[in-house]
């Protein structure tokens, strides 16, 4: 599975195995990590990542002024 803003990590050292969303806009970062055991599995995981990435595009289209409100939502 690939996507745009979307990272598979993977940590051999630690139990973490999940998918990254990360988005910059005007020097701000939104970041957010979505785990298999969290979220069921590594396709509900990455599901769960996609859904979130679309909707926080979706919203920093409509409202490009606001990228701080817009991430601090969906902290």
């Amino acid at each position: 599975m690939k996507a745009k803003n979307i990272t598979r990590y993977t940590y051999e050292r630690t139990a973490f195995q999940g998918w990254r969303l990360s988005i910059c806009r005007n020097q701000r970062q939104f970041t957010r990590y979505f785990s298999d055991r969290a979220c069921g599995g590594e396709e509900e995981a990455f599901k769960a990542a996609l859904a979130l990435r679309d909707t926080i595009l979706a919203e920093l289209q409509e409202q490009p002024q606001d990228v701080g409100a817009v991430f601090e939502r969906h902290r």
